[in-house]
């Protein structure tokens, strides 16, 4: 019986409820030192001077360091090097002349223990000159807008295969990434209709359970890193361009990570602990952040996004121009990514002809930006599906009959150019507007008014999304000489389940049973490289490459079989463990059959089946006795001559185990690797090109109900169909897709980071002033639907889940608001205040012309 496919349990569920499951927040080493970090209160000021005498002085301190050390090592190959970050090397270690952002670190203290690191921490007095400070990106694109930064720094070399980058505009522009198909502009010249509208959402927190912590230890010309990080050769490259050392004098370990949704994708943490571990020379530090730390770390990016269409009578869509305003944060982080997956993202799963768009990374005195939950596609969505259904409304459509006529289909071409393949979005649609019952009509059909004041409204919405493209994964498989099997890979469980769904596909591609497979954590040391955990690509890419790791192994099974069966390699039936002799090669299943794999080079040509010394021979392959002669070959095989000297004594009727495999050859074990690579690139200025090795694509729909006196919103109802190819663990699945509801609740009603006072602080710095949803916040009803391959799971390709359908969600309740309230609020998120100003607000819904910015 398969593994995947199967809720089978989880590997490691026993460790998980008994409180053993490891996770970094638990390491302190013997010995280890703590450190505590000053940050700055203002949001932009110029550091004048940081008076760190008192904490030097304190007992227990064991250093003190500031941004001035920094520069001052910074002449020095020998010393760290001040400044990192996943694209452009433009945020300091620790603030070197001016702080950029509320929570910026100013100054870090090293102590023997964490309370006397706070307390010589809060010795510590700096002298601040505020300067002006700007906290939206078209803030801080307008004219006379403080400039964050002098220039844009650049590598030499490009970090990500992916990127495309114009830092050239100037300003607080940090990267500009465009896309031009057809002619925008004459085709909305021609247009019958052209509609035009503004979208806002905020800066976001991800709020991981487990915050970020690093343990660092620089001993020798080397660094020993134990952190909470989603990308472990990522981090190995950031702390060895700090430490200027080689990657190879760099390891980075990680056991499990407790939630990162994006926020431990890139290394935020881990240069300056390295930094610090530096300093100590030689004695383990470790930081572990606070949950406002954590809000000073890094956050979603806002995102102000202007769109522009052109159609005609029928709804037929000819050309969409759209401006995005990203709120990068005071450094570029991965923004130059970031505005790329959503530049292109935003002519959304339409079929547009003529598409135009610019994508700003734009500097803001805010928490630095990064990816999270969909990257980039919740802001784009909630842009793109509003403005659908204002289409609708204003010629007068259902607005799933819009969809149905628009969106594309397999034939069709994306807004990049590329081909659309195994694409049913219109599918997933017809199955949420039957789950909620939707009734077909114009806006406002399917108003409902529940009693005095309160009324209910559905809405829809469709999404796609890529992954990283090209991107990389390296697998190896060690069976050994019990024939238990180990997947070498450097994926990181990060909940969501990676270590068992691998087991599955590792025991259904060798296969060993599930109960003999073990997964590693990843260690850079010694595990198989890979690009990163996130983005939806592990189960697809490391997924894949597992499956060609186990055809590998069990193609080498076969060669070491052969001589010992008396058969040819494509007579032997690799299977369930066992390894068989065939009269009839055709009639193994497929799936059984042994795979063809590359070649054996020349140079690798004696590991491949080893050969036994002559002086062995005798030894190795007893003859085999007469009454035992029928059971050594099974009937109707031919059994060359001198089998019997070759076969390596009895072979039972049933075959060999993989473990009298390795025992007879002789070889103590096998191990294969592998790699999974997908194609594809843009050019840098059309942005046409391929973006992702499949589209992954879901379909949500809502039911609200509306308090028109208070302005409070209840999702009554929800569903989100998402597209998955082939589910490999259906229980794992289930949990990621209602993961993704719940984050799109959170992001419809309620989350939103704030900045004010004299200083610019972030003011929602707490769980208390920044409301992520409980489980009380969440719809009354709701279900998540997998849609698997029409054709069924043999051959069907995995697409990922993990954050396909979370922007689904705040656009399905942002229109099923919109019918209730009988007109769109364009700004997220969909708080009772910003609800109630609507309805106060409230004026005879769009109907015709072209539109400007609204609320």
């Amino acid at each position: 019986m398969r593994a995947a496919g199967r809720r089978v349990p989880a590997s490691d569920g026993p460790d998980r409820v008994t409180g053993r499951f490891p996770y970094a927040i638990d390491l302190t080493p013997s010995g280890c030192l703590h450190a505590a970090l000053v940050r700055s209160p203002h949001a932009h000021a110029t550091l004048r001077a940081v008076d760190v005498a008192a904490a030097r002085r304190q007992r227990g301190v064991v250093a003190v360091v500031t941004g001035a050390d920094l520069e001052k090592w910074a002449m020095s190959a020998d010393a760290p090097y001040p400044f990192f970050g996943p694209v452009l090397p433009d945020r300091p270690v620790l603030a070197i002349g001016r702080v950029r952002f509320a929570g910026e670190p100013v100054a870090a203290v090293i102590a023997r223990d964490l309370d006397t690191a706070r307390q010589a921490a809060a010795a510590i007095r700096v002298d601040y000159d505020p300067l002006p400070a700007v906290f939206t990106p078209d803030a801080a694109m307008a004219p006379g807008a403080p400039r964050l930064h002098d220039h844009v720094p650049t590598r030499d070399v490009m970090t990500f295969p992916d990127l495309v980058l114009h830092t050239e505009d100037g300003g607080n522009v940090c990267n500009h990434f465009r896309l031009r198909r057809g002619d925008a502009d004459a085709a909305l010249a021609a247009a019958d209709h052209v509609l035009a509208h503004e979208f806002r959402t905020p800066q976001q927190q991800h709020v991981p359970l487990e915050p970020h912590v690093t343990v660092a230890t620089v001993r020798g010309g080397a660094a020993d890193i134990w952190t909470s990080a989603a990308s472990p050769f990522t981090v190995r490259s950031q702390v060895a361009e700090t430490l200027r050392l080689p990657e190879s004098r760099v390891r980075v370990r990680i056991l499990n990570v407790g939630g990162a949704y994006g926020a431990k994708t890139y290394p935020r943490l881990e240069p300056l602990v390295a930094v610090l571990a530096w300093v100590a020379d030689g004695r383990p530090v470790r930081v572990e952040l606070t949950r406002a730390e954590e809000f000073a770390t890094v956050a979603r990016h806002s995102s102000l996004v202007r769109i522009r269409t052109g159609f005609t009578g029928d709804g037929t869509l000819l050309a969409r121009r759209v401006e995005i305003l990203w709120g990068a944060g005071a450094y570029a982080d991965i923004s130059p990514r970031t505005i790329k997956n959503g530049g292109y993202s935003a002519a959304g799963p339409y079929r547009i002809p003529n598409v135009s768009i610019d994508s700003y990374a734009v500097y803001t005195n805010t928490t630095p930006a990064g990816g999270f939950r969909g990257y980039a596609i919740p802001q784009v969505a909630w842009a793109y599906e509003n403005h659908t259904d204002l289409i609708a409304e204003h010629l007068g459509l259902d607005p799933v009959e819009l969809r149905r006529r628009t969106l594309l289909t397999p034939g069709d071409a994306f807004a990049t150019g590329q081909p659309i393949e195994d694409f049913h979005l219109i599918d997933l649609l017809g199955t949420v507007t039957r789950r909620i019952g939707w009734d077909a009509g114009p806006a406002g059909t399917r108003r409902r008014e529940i009693s005095p004041g309160i009324v209910r409204g559905r809405g829809v919405a469709t999404i796609l999304k890529t992954t990283v493209t090209p991107s990389t994964s390296t697998v190896a498989l060690k069976l050994d000489e019990q024939a238990n099997l180990t997947v070498i890979c450097s994926t990181v469980e990060i909940g969501q389940g990676a270590r068992t769904v691998l087991a599955q596909i590792a025991a259904d591609a060798t296969g060993v049973a599930l109960d003999r497979v073990h997964v590693t954590y990843p260690d850079s040391a010694t595990t198989a490289w890979d690009q990163t955990t996130s983005s939806s690509r592990s189960t697809l890419m490391m997924g894949v490459a597992v499956e060609r790791a186990g055809a590998a192994l069990r193609a080498r099974l076969a060669a070491l079989a052969a001589p010992l069966l008396g058969v040819t390699e494509d007579a032997v039936e690799v299977r369930a463990g066992r390894v068989r002799a065939v009269t009839n090669p055709a009639a193994v299943p497929a799936e059984d059959a042994v795979p063809a794999v590359p070649a054996v080079p020349a140079e690798d040509a004696e590991d491949a089946v080893p050969a036994v010394p002559a002086e062995d021979a005798e030894d190795a392959v007893p003859a085999v006795p007469a009454e035992d002669a029928e059971d050594a070959v099974p009937a109707g095989v031919a059994v060359p001559a001198g089998v019997a000297a070759a076969a390596g004594g009895v072979v039972p009727a049933g075959g060999l185990d993989y473990r009298e495999v390795l025992d007879r050859a002789k070889v103590g074990g096998l191990t294969v690797s592998e790699v999974h690579a997908s194609d594809g690139g843009l050019d840098p200025d059309t942005g046409q090109g391929v973006v992702t090795p499949h589209f992954f694509h879901a379909a949500a729909g809502a039911e609200v109900e509306v308090d028109l006196e208070t302005g409070a919103v209840r999702v009554v109802d929800l569903h989100v169909e998402s597209y998955a190819g082939r589910v490999i663990h259906p229980t794992f699945a289930e949990l990621q897709c209602e993961g993704n509801v719940a984050f799109g609740v959170g992001q419809a009603l309620s989350e939103a980071m704030r900045w004010g006072g004299e200083t610019g602080a972030l003011l929602t710095d707490s769980l208390l002033d920044y409301r992520i949803p409980s489980v009380r916040d969440l719809p009354d009803t709701f279900s998540v639907g997998m849609t698997e391959d029409p054709a069924g799971p043999e051959g069907a390709r995995i697409h990922g889940l993990g954050e396909t359908g979370s922007p689904a969600v705040p656009a399905a309740i942002g229109n099923a608001v919109a019918e209730a309230l009988g007109r769109h609020v364009h700004e997220l998120p969909l708080h009772p205040e910003r609800v109630w100003m609507t309805v106060r607000d409230a004026a005879p819904p769009h109907a015709g012309g072209e539109t400007g910015p609204a609320r």
